[in-house]
């Protein structure tokens, strides 16, 4: 069973006021509670700005990348933006190659494949560079620990612009510019911009040496959303501003790839965090997991209707084909962990020579989930292993890596995924070693938990407290969607499951009767009896749209019925 745990609590919150709307105290606590906790940050919460982000100047090397740049474009020099196969470097990349076809910039780009070079600048990347003489390279999302192909690039008179937000390694390359928030000597206040947002950043300092209006670059705002909230990077502060205003734009996009996606996706208006990270996100990762990345970076060049219909369905064929193969992984590797025992672990590394490298990521993540065990599944080969973690909320997995560096080939990530490659007889030993890593931690980090911010009573649940609900968005990382603990609840009319394993069923306290809905949940339906069955719930509020009418809903997290 797992843990049910409130968030910190602050003071306890009053109703607010801000030009002249009542914040209902629940809706301030929540924000209390999460650090805004003066009327102005509260404010800003609700109204983020663009005009209030941070000078790009200020992250690292900043001002000598835009010269390097302008010296490029002075000099009209062969420019090679080399990017990652997923949707964060997909979409850095077509802003790049957007904007600098807007500033009469001229650049190529490449996309290494995941299944032949594999992540980051790789070293096919840069023979095409050499044998093509381009003299400059702009890495996106990739490039801060490649320290033998930047040296190798030098060797070739060609400059290296690290654009890039991943952590590095002691060992800096010897670059013409690293461009990194996360550099151990950065005064930027903001560490957590993806690649995507990173780009953006380099972009706006371009436009502003150039005295060029912003605004111009805030037509690409879309590109940035979509990269930023698949990458699962913490939407709070500068982030949450960028992908708000984002998605605002990709509704009304100018590219041809995006209406595409929207029209094949079902997706017309409503458009949320959600849809990006789980509807629109998947298909963009889809044909760089299993064949080329460069088609859906073409998706977002195009300006041919029918080229982005076709790539879209292409890459629809290509998600179906990916969660097929995801499921049969997912099968076997539960099978494996209970044949083993595996779950007795405190990191699980497991792998199998039938799995593809390209879809082991979504696996492990699913994995971690449900065994709350931060997870490394392995894509085995005769005599290497290319691999990805996921980890749990307080453990950093790139930095369990660091401490068995010596067993790996390479490795590389963030606190909660990473990617690596290992010699096939060296996993036993990964296992050993990173498990003694855990053996540090809190052994609370390790069990399954749900976190909720408040208790709330259905009578509580008000007009007003639904519509401020709606300004939590975007959610995701560090700023999820409010979830309130709910005690007590009767369950009434007649619970019917609905389709894939979902539970519907109604909840009543205090003569307020809501419908809910428990997604995957559907084996609960046997131990509820209308009328008699009470449940404790983690559940967050929403509202369903039927016949222009508007009904609240609420969606379950986890429950306990007074059977338990």
């Amino acid at each position: 069973m797992a843990e049910w745990l409130e968030k910190k609590r602050a003071d306890t919150a009053a109703e607010l006021e801000i030009r002249g709307k009542k914040i209902p105290k629940v809706i301030v606590q929540i924000l209390k509670n999460r650090g805004y906790d003066t009327p102005e940050k509260i404010e800003d919460f609700f109204d983020p700005s663009l005009s209030k982000m941070h000078n790009p100047l200020l992250i690292p090397n900043m001002e000598k990348a835009i010269e390097r740049i302008m010296q490029a474009k002075n000099k009209k020099e062969k420019i090679l933006i080399h990017g990652d196969y997923d949707v964060d470097g997909i979409t850095g990349v077509a802003l790049l190659m957007q904007n600098f076809s807007k500033l009469g910039i001229a650049a190529d780009y490449f996309i290494p494949r995941r299944l032949i070079e594999g992540y980051g600048l790789s070293m096919r990347g840069l023979e095409y560079a050499v044998n093509s003489k381009y003299s400059l390279i702009i890495t996106v999302d990739c490039g801060i620990t490649a320290v033998s192909e930047i040296g190798q690039a030098k060797k070739n008179d060609i400059d290296v612009i690290v654009c890039d937000h991943h952590k590095p390694k002691e060992e800096l390359p010897d670059a013409c510019a690293l461009v990194n928030p996360k550099l151990a000597y950065s005064n930027y206040p903001f560490k957590e911009l993806a690649g995507v947002g990173v780009a953006f950043k380099m972009l706006h300092a371009l436009y502003t040496k150039m005295d060029i209006s912003i605004d111009e670059l805030y037509d690409d705002l879309d590109l940035v959303a979509l990269g930023t909230v698949a990458d699962v990077v913490p939407l709070v502060e500068e982030n949450r501003s960028l992908v708000k205003f984002g998605i605002k734009k990709i509704l009304k996009s100018r590219k041809v790839g995006f209406h595409a996606l929207l029209e094949e996706a079902g997706l017309t208006k409503g458009l949320t965090s959600y849809h990006l990270g789980f509807r629109i996100g998947p298909r963009i990762n889809a044909c760089g997991r299993l064949r080329d990345a460069k088609e859906a970076l073409m998706l977002f060049l195009t300006k041919d209707k029918t080229v982005a219909m076709q790539i879209v369905r292409e890459l629809s064929v290509d998600n179906q084909n990916r969660q097929q193969i995801e499921e049969l992984i997912l099968s076997e590797a539960k099978g494996l962990i209970e044949e083993h025992d595996l779950a007795k672990d405190r990191i699980i590394i497991l792998g199998k020579e039938s799995w593809h490298e390209g879809v082991i990521g979504i696996v492990a993540s699913k994995i971690s989930e449900a065994y709350a065990r931060p997870t490394i599944l392995l894509a085995m080969k005769r005599e290497a292993a290319k691999g990805s973690g996921r980890s749990v909320s307080g453990f950093d997995i790139t930095e369990a890596l660091h401490a068995c560096q010596n067993l790996l080939i390479r490795y590389g990530g963030h606190k909660q995924a990473a990617g690596l490659e290992i010699k096939a007889d060296k996993v036993d030993e990964l296992r050993q070693c990173i498990n003694q890593f855990a053996q540090g931690f809190n052994d609370k980090i390790f069990m399954k938990k749900y976190y909720y911010d408040l208790k709330l009573d259905l009578k509580d649940i008000t007009s007003e407290v639904v519509y401020f609900l709606k300004f939590f968005e975007p959610t995701g990382m560090e700023n999820p969607q409010p979830v309130f603990f709910g005690e007590n609840f009767e369950i009434v009319g007649v619970p019917r499951v609905v389709g894939n394993n979902h539970l519907k069923f109604a909840v009543r306290k205090e003569d307020r009767v809501i419908d809910a809905i428990a997604f995957e949940q559907a084996e609960g339906i046997l131990k509820m009896v209308p009328g008699k069955t009470r449940i404790d719930c983690l559940y967050s509020v929403s509202e369903d749209s039927f016949i222009e009418k508007r009904k609240v809903i609420l969606k379950i997290k986890d429950m306990r019925t007074n059977l338990e």
